[in-house]
């Protein structure tokens, strides 16, 4: 896959693609100053008004989404934490497990030394036990 494609996040989510917006070409090789007569006429100070009110609306929505990013980028990093912390405890369960069934499994060899077989059975239940009970903990 190459990486310039656009994966979505979630299962049914649709990819957005950030494209630059639309210039108007057909105006940009127009005169942009305006005259001290012209800036008196009542319709050029209508559409001034008129865009600059555009570009206050504009900006109050991006504040709204330069918001929605803070709190979603903080959730994200919380997030992130979570599944460091599930990962370690699925680690640390996985190898208590092992390690318990190894021991019992290598308790009948050493059955044949009084002390040591028993106790071999014991910490590989002990750790049988204890692993199968993290995979049970929730973080």
């Amino acid at each position: 896959m190459a990486s310039n494609e656009v994966q979505p996040d979630e299962v049914g989510a649709e990819p957005v693609s950030i494209s630059e917006p639309k210039v108007r070409r057909a105006l940009a090789s127009l005169k942009r100053e305006l005259t001290d007569e012209e800036l008196a006429s009542p319709g050029v100070q209508k559409l001034l008004l008129d865009l600059l009110q555009r570009a206050e609306e504009e900006n109050v929505a991006l504040k709204r989404f330069r918001d929605k990013y803070y709190e979603s980028d903080k959730q994200k990093g919380i997030l992130e934490e979570k599944l460091k912390r599930r990962v370690a405890l699925e680690v640390i369960s996985t190898a208590g497990v092992a390690v318990g069934a190894a021991a019992i499994v290598y308790a009948p060899v050493a059955w044949a030394h009084e002390p040591g077989g028993a106790i071999l059975l014991g910490f590989g239940l002990i750790l049988t036990i204890g692993g199968v009970a993290a995979k049970g903990i929730r973080p």
